[in-house]
C-alpha cells in the first residue's frame, strides 16, 4: 500500500479526519474510565435507550466484572491503536514513527 504524498494531505476527506480526532480524544477517555472501575471495583453497566444502570461488583460477579473491565482496556487501546494507525499514512507522521522506532535497539 502506498503512502500518501504531501499534496494529497489535503485530499484527505472530512471523515478521514473524524475517525482520528474522536479515536483519540475517546481512547484515552475510556483509559481513564477503566483504571477507574478498577479502582472503585464496581462496573457500571448502562443499558442503549434507558436509564437503567446495572452496578457489577468484584465481589459479587468477579467473572463479569473483570470480563467486563478487560473489555473496556482492549476497546481504549484499539481506539488509540486506530488513530495512531490512520495516522501512519500522513507523511509527516509516518517520518516521526519512523525515527521513534530508530531509536530503540528492538
Amino acid at each position: 500500500m502506498e503512502k500518501i504524498h504531501l499534496t494529497e494531505f489535503r485530499v484527505m476527506g472530512f471523515d478521514y479526519w473524524l475517525v482520528i480526532g474522536c479515536s483519540l480524544l475517546f481512547g484515552p477517555i475510556a483509559l481513564v474510565e477503566a483504571i477507574a472501575y478498577v479502582r472503585r471495583g464496581i462496573y457500571t453497566k448502562t443499558f442503549k435507550g434507558t436509564r437503567r444502570r446495572e452496578y457489577i461488583h468484584k465481589n459479587m460477579q468477579p467473572v463479569e466484572y473483570w470480563f467486563s473491565v478487560i473489555f473496556h482496556f482492549a476497546m481504549s487501546f484499539a481506539m488509540i491503536g486506530l488513530g495512531l494507525w490512520f495516522l501512519d499514512y500522513i507523511p509527516f507522521f509516518h517520518d516521526f514513527y519512523s525515527e521513534m522506532r530508530a531509536m530503540f535497539p528492538f
